[in-house]
């Protein structure tokens, strides 16, 4: 009894020691990133988000450019629109639910909805990083270190979350990795369906207003340890501004 009871305190201390590691290397990103309070005053963004698609062989497959636009505070709305094949395409979080439309009839397929709802929240944590690893429910833990492919060293943090906060549907499961020296985020590793994964890298960080964002991201098909394969794509971050008048119309479903 003793025995398990020893076992049982040292996995909590091990646990309560890997979260505070995690949180101090997060705290050290967001300072550097502008800081949290910076982040709060920042009630919208919008921006120009151009992706580019590659071929197993490195050709390009695809180009596509949306247009974001997220009210940021005090409950996240998305809504990300571009035009395709003639068509205009808009996805729409209003906080509760996310739908896809296609030139103002909403698409019911499950894949439509799924990739709305996977787009919208994706798009937004993806882009309020660090600052979103504050939000309330989230839990984070020290999860080792990973050796980049030029020899960096970075260290690895495990998101998940409480019940009812963030991405507690289980439908992703992140893994950032941050410089432990500088804070700068570096590369993040996705489970974004059941066996199926992405590595990502940042690059080409800007400053906008008080914020620095990483303006150009490259993503790789990945294993479920985070070994690469070829380039799948290349997403470009343009004309970032701050706090612009979104009215709220944009984040209403068409017809309602």
């Amino acid at each position: 009894m003793r025995k398990l009871i020893a076992l049982t305190f040292l996995a909590l201390v091990t646990t309560a020691l890997a979260e505070d590691s995690a949180q101090t290397l997060i705290d050290k990103a967001i300072v550097r990133a502008g800081g949290m309070e910076a982040w709060n005053a920042t009630r919208t963004v919008q921006f120009r988000r151009k992706t580019t698609r590659f071929d197993p062989d490195g050709g390009v497959a695809s180009t596509r450019v949306q247009q974001h636009q997220y009210e940021l505070h005090p409950s996240p709305r998305m809504r990300i629109e571009w035009q395709e094949n003639g068509q205009t395409i808009v996805m729409i979080n209003n906080g509760n639910e996310a739908a896809k439309f296609v030139d103002g009839k909403r698409a019911t397929a499950q894949e439509d909805i799924d990739s709305a709802r996977g787009s919208t929240f994706g798009g937004h944590y993806v882009f309020g990083m660090p600052w979103k690893l504050r939000d309330p429910g989230t839990r984070l833990a020290d999860a080792g270190t990973h050796t980049l492919e030029d020899g960096t060293v970075v260290q690895k943090v495990r998101v998940t979350y409480d019940k009812g906060a963030g991405d507690a549907g289980g439908k992703h499961t992140w893994t950032y990795m941050f410089d432990p020296e500088s804070g700068r985020l570096a590369c993040h590793h996705l489970e974004y369906e059941p066996g199926k994964f992405s590595w990502t890298e940042y690059y080409d960080e800007k400053r906008v207003g008080s914020l620095t964002f990483p303006t150009r991201r490259v993503g790789y098909d990945a294993d479920a340890n985070s070994k690469t394969g070829p380039k799948k794509s290349e997403t470009v971050y343009e004309e970032i501004q701050t706090n612009v008048e979104l009215p709220p119309k944009l984040f209403e479903f068409p017809g309602s």
